[in-house]
């Protein structure tokens, strides 16, 4: 045998064991992606279920109403007996403003009263006087029409300066400042020593346990609220909750906020103490906006370009696919699918997923 036969068939013989190492390779390979198991995925199963919108926001108590309280005359504040968040009940003295002009007029106003008295006195003595000694034939009947004018003429003066006196005392009682009605001082501006004109607010006095909750709902959910609807409220130090309704909503936005009024009424929550809630307490209010029955929903988090192209990702026979869906728009950790989704649907919660089209294995 020639030495370029030798030569041949060495290449020969190395050539087959190339091809037979490499043909083990894609063997070993092929063998390692059969048995290599399917990435697993997080999935939520679909369900029916009631299902609620609630809106979050979060309010704080205030007075339902509340009146400015201010003083009848002008002068010098002598002193002031509550403070705010006092209590105080209807009628009570709140203070006083200095009097010694009203008490002047009074003392002179009675002196002259007293005056009258004394001078109708003397004249109805001497119409008496006159009477009898007509009687007698002493006197004329001119000097007992004269005395009888005297007397009718001091009755009416008495009346008239009763009249004045009874004002003085009226004018008197104004510089005594007093509640109009019971409730809790929240505000009280002045001092004692400070000059005030009618015009000037001594005090601000709500009513004992006339409250409500105060809130503002952003203008992307207010048209969702309306009147009547219940909430769940969380009060700030109080651990039981309370139920609460819509009872007011603003006709227009703030646009300095974007926001819309609104305001509820309530019932005291178990473990509130005193007649009322400290107002500007914080609550954490929850409006029920409404309640589907048998609505589908699926965690916001699931959902892909949100924004833009909606969908999920959904297993379907161990394989990954994307399902199209649109949905109720609503600020909470789930929302309600309104179509692209039905019951038993597998959808695929993690952001970071395989491709679609890959097989993988649903876990949850």
């Amino acid at each position: 045998m020639g030495l370029a036969t030798l030569r041949a068939a060495r290449q020969r013989r190395q050539l087959l064991i190339g091809g037979g190492v490499i043909a083990i390779i894609v063997a070993v390979i092929a063998g390692f992606m059969l048995l290599k198991p399917d990435p697993e995925v997080r999935v939520t199963t679909i369900k029916a279920q009631t299902t609620e919108r609630v809106l979050a926001v979060t309010g704080r108590v205030k007075s339902r109403e509340s009146i400015q309280v201010y003083p009848k005359a002008a002068g010098q504040i002598v002193y002031l007996t509550k403070d705010k968040g006092d209590l105080v009940q209807a009628g009570e003295e709140l203070g006083q403003v200095d009097p010694a002009r009203a008490k002047s007029a009074l003392a002179q106003s009675t002196a002259s009263l007293d005056a009258q008295r004394r001078i109708l006195s003397q004249a109805e003595r001497d119409l008496e006087r006159a009477r009898t000694l007509l009687e007698r034939g002493s006197a004329t009947v001119a000097g007992v029409e004269s005395a009888t004018l005297a007397v009718t003429k001091g009755r009416e003066d008495l009346r008239r300066l009763e009249a004045a006196r009874d004002d003085a005392k009226l004018r008197l009682e104004e510089y005594t400042i007093v509640a109009p009605f019971s409730g809790r001082i929240l505000n009280r501006p002045v001092d004692p020593g400070q000059v005030v004109d009618i015009r000037t607010a001594l005090f601000s006095i709500a009513p004992t346990g006339a409250q409500e909750i105060e809130s503002e709902v952003d203008e992307a959910y207010s048209m969702a609220i309306k009147l009547g609807q219940e909430a769940r409220l969380a009060f700030a130090g109080l651990p039981t909750p309370a139920e609460g309704r819509v009872r007011y909503l603003a006709p227009e936005i703030q646009t300095s906020t974007g926001g819309r009024l609104m305001r509820l009424s309530f019932a005291a929550p178990n473990g509130a103490t005193g007649d009322e809630l400290p107002v500007g307490l914080s609550v954490d209010v929850n409006v029920v906006v409404d309640r589907t029955p048998n609505a589908i929903t699926v965690p916001r988090q699931a959902i892909r370009d949100i924004a833009t192209q909606p969908h999920v990702f959904v297993v379907r026979d161990g394989t990954l696919v994307s399902q199209a869906i649109t949905f109720i728009d609503w600020p909470a950790q789930s929302v309600i699918v309104t179509s692209g989704l039905k019951i038993g649907d597998l959808v695929v919660l993690d952001q970071q997923a395989p491709a679609i089209g890959s097989k993988v294995k649903a876990q949850g």
